[in-house]
């Protein structure tokens, strides 16, 4: 009966948000967004797991620098939270809300090929990575993790079925689909591999241990699709810009190795982006196993 009550009130508060952000459109629940968090982020507890995960790969930090980095984390995750419920609404182009740089890195392997995977990280807002592929008529399936509370995952599901993407859980029903879409021409692949992870195998990021899914590794090579790395930075506001790096061919994966040299290979990309934009990737997960 608790876990019912805590999960009606849940569902109660992220709907009263959904519908305030929709109301009030893009710019200005991007803004409420960024403040209600960055309130939140300066009394949370989880202040002590960031400072020690930036710490971790910035040992040399200076404490000015933490602390930036720390607030402008908490009011660019706030920002993502409340462009949700507008993800529709952004467009690509320079007179948009989208610049995209190397488009053809994205475009040409999706034609060339019957399937390709493409991955990104939790930096700036990684929703917007498909963006590219659904407004130019691909389809493009994404896994995702899906919140305990089903009523708020009917809710996402509901907002980024709106923008044109497919959706897996992660699971073993979702795994049985990737198979079904792997094995069928134009079925394309996204995920997001920085997540912590419990199981998984053991790879190496920023040089430390970690857990690591390895499954765009697996289904690449066992279906000889290309990967796509996709990231996507706040420019200011509410402007992105998109950046597709060079394809890693099919011919290219099986030469880096196994799978965790695979994912290996992976996580140097995303150590990469947090290096540039280190305020816009999500520090309070416990990613690393101590």
């Amino acid at each position: 009966m608790r876990v019912f009550l805590r999960n009606i009130l849940e569902y109660i508060v992220v709907i009263f948000f959904f519908l305030l952000f929709k109301l009030l459109g893009l710019k200005l629940s991007s803004l409420l967004g960024g403040v209600i968090l960055s309130i939140y982020g300066f009394f949370s507890k989880r202040n002590l797991v960031v400072k020690k995960n930036i710490m971790r790969v910035f040992p040399k930090i200076s404490t000015q620098e933490l602390n930036r980095i720390i607030s402008s984390m908490w009011f660019h995750f706030g920002r993502v939270i409340g462009e949700y419920p507008n993800l529709n609404k952004i467009k690509l182009g320079k007179k948009n809300n989208i610049i995209i740089e190397n488009e053809e890195n994205l475009v040409n392997p999706m034609k060339k090929y019957s399937n390709c995977l493409f991955f990104s990280a939790h930096i700036g807002n990684w929703e917007l990575t498909s963006h590219l592929l659904t407004q130019k008529g691909f389809k493009i399936n994404f896994i995702y993790r899906a919140p305990n509370n089903h009523l708020v995952d009917k809710i996402l599901r509901k907002i980024r079925l709106s923008y044109g993407v497919g959706l897996i859980r992660k699971g073993n029903q979702g795994a049985k689909q990737c198979l079904k879409i792997l094995s069928s021409k134009g079925g394309h692949i996204g995920m997001l591999i920085d997540q912590k992870m419990n199981d998984g195998i053991s790879t190496k990021f920023f040089g430390k241990s970690v857990k690591s899914a390895s499954a765009i590794a697996k289904f690449a090579l066992k279906y000889n699709c290309p990967i796509i790395p996709a990231v996507c930075f706040r420019e200011n506001s509410t402007n992105f810009k998109i950046s597709y790096a060079k394809p890693i061919t099919p011919f290219e994966v099986k030469r880096i190795g196994n799978e965790r040299e695979i994912m290996n290979h992976l996580n140097k990309y995303v150590e990469i982006w947090i290096k540039q934009k280190p305020e816009q990737w999500i520090w309070f997960h416990n990613r690393w196993n101590n």
